[in-house]
Formats: structure tokens, sequence, C-alpha cells
């Protein structure tokens, strides 16, 4: 349950960043690329000016050339963004983050661990979206939703610097979890919330207005895709503020190929073991 306070909080934010009344969107926006350096040489819309309220600045898309794709068989990497972990999970179903480790249980908590589709030791890469990053996700590898999942939690603050002080934090807010069935074995997708609000949605699913929906509505349609077949690239999900995506896919399958930092979409992060 949302305390009232926060209630007012969440709703005052929503209602402002999707204001369409000039001066708030003109300080907002100018105020956020003066904050985080934003570059928009790369944005489809590089007038900042045009966005009709500052949500469409943040989740604004790419120019169709802005990005390449590594050639397949690569798995590319799904955001904008840093890499800032990948490896496998121990022998104890443990994920290493940093030097500190938490549970896949407690981060996927849904049947896809359970009913066997992946192991402890699958490969998982961690991409934080910093404020300035690009906020769309896009397909590692081309495939089929097969599983779609939100689990409720809170809206921390996912930057690297409290990821490594408190690596729970992956694992108790917010998150939508997609499971894909491709060419080359299962592929999970973990969109984790940030702070304040969640913000996740999909092509086919809005934005969970957190402070008015219990979840179940947002749920349901989270569902409807499942059944969809999605292309390598295209376009998965968005993030309407703050984020963190992993990837999870088998071990056996895949070897990671990106070294930590700086990452794009369509990079490779990693390629099949021969």
């Amino acid at each position: 349950m949302i305390s009232a306070p926060r209630r007012w909080l969440i709703t005052a934010f929503y209602r402002l960043t999707r204001s369409r009344i000039p001066w708030i969107r003109w300080l907002l926006i100018r105020s956020f690329i003066f904050a985080f350096a934003v570059d928009l040489a790369d944005a489809r819309e590089p007038d900042p000016d045009a966005y009709p309220h500052f949500n469409a600045f943040f989740t604004r898309a790419l120019r169709t050339d802005a990005r390449t794709q590594a050639p397949r068989p690569a798995l590319l990497s799904p955001v904008d963004g840093t890499l800032v972990s990948c490896g496998q999970a121990d022998q104890s179903s443990l994920v290493t983050v940093k030097g500190q480790a938490f549970s896949w249980r407690g981060l996927i908590l849904a049947p896809s661990l359970e009913e066997g589709l992946f192991t402890p030791e699958a490969l998982f890469f961690n991409c934080y979206l910093a404020p300035r990053d690009y906020h769309r996700v896009h397909m590692p590898d081309a495939g089929h939703l097969i599983r779609a999942e939100w689990i409720p939690g809170r809206f921390r603050s996912v930057r690297p610097s409290r990821i490594r002080r408190r690596p729970e934090t992956l694992a108790q807010n917010e998150r939508v979890l997609l499971t894909f069935a491709t060419e080359r074995g299962p592929l999970l997708l973990i969109l984790v919330a940030a702070r304040l609000v969640g913000g996740i949605e999909t092509p086919w699913c809005p934005a969970r207005q957190s402070w008015r929906d219990t979840g179940q509505s947002f749920r349901e349609a989270l569902a409807t895709g499942i059944g969809s077949h999605f292309e390598r690239g295209e376009e998965i999900g968005r993030f309407n503020y703050g984020s963190s995506v992993l990837i999870l896919a088998p071990e056996s399958i895949w070897q990671p190929e990106h070294e930590l930092g700086k990452v794009f979409v369509g990079e490779r992060l990693a390629t099949p073991r021969t």
C-alpha cells in the first residue's frame, strides 16, 4: 500500500512530467538537458522545443540510422547504457554484482527458474541506464514471448554506486520479466524500475499508474502479448523514468564478448559457443 504522502508525490510527478504548459515543459526539458549533459544528436527529433511534454522528451526515439546492429548470430545489447556487470551465478544460485551476491530466485521470483528454463549457471548482463541515456529497450535476438510477468516492489535508485552498496535493490524494486523462446534457447529480459515511479511499459501494455492501479489490470494487459513474435532489434519496452535491464541467457550456449563500460543498442554482448 502506498502511503498518502508518497501517493501525492507520485501523482504530482506524473502530472508535472506530462504537463503541456509551455513554461513548465520548457523549464523541465532545458534543466534536464543542462543537468545531465543530454546529447540530442542521435534523436529522431533533435529540437527540444518540439516535444509536447517532458515525458515525450525522456522517452524520445532515435534516428533509424543512429545505431548499427552487430551481424548475426550475436546477442545484441538491448539498451544504451553502462554494462556494470556480467557473468554467471555460482553453485548456490547467487549472482555476484561488484563483489556482492544475491539470489536469482529473489530477483526472478517466477516460474521461469523453477520450470528449468534457466539454471543457476545462466549467463547474465546487468545494464544501467543513466538519466541522459536513450530509454527504450530492444530485442537482443528474435523470438516469441512465452511469459510476461509483473512483480510489485519498491522504487529505489539503481545507480551503480547504490547497487555496489545494496545489490538486493535489484531484487526489491518493481520489475517486469519478459521470457522469450529463441532459436538458441530461452532469453529473459528483466526491466527493473528505479526511483520514485515504475513507468515500465511495452508496445502492447501502457505503463502502470502505481498510485491508482493495484496491479491486476496491468498484469492482465501485460499477458496479452504472450505468443507475439519480435524481431531482432525490435522495440520491446521503454522506461518513463530511471531504469536497469538484466539479460539472462543459457551459459552453455552464449559466451560474453563485451567489456564492462559504455554499451549501445545493437552492439554485440555475446556470441554462440562453438
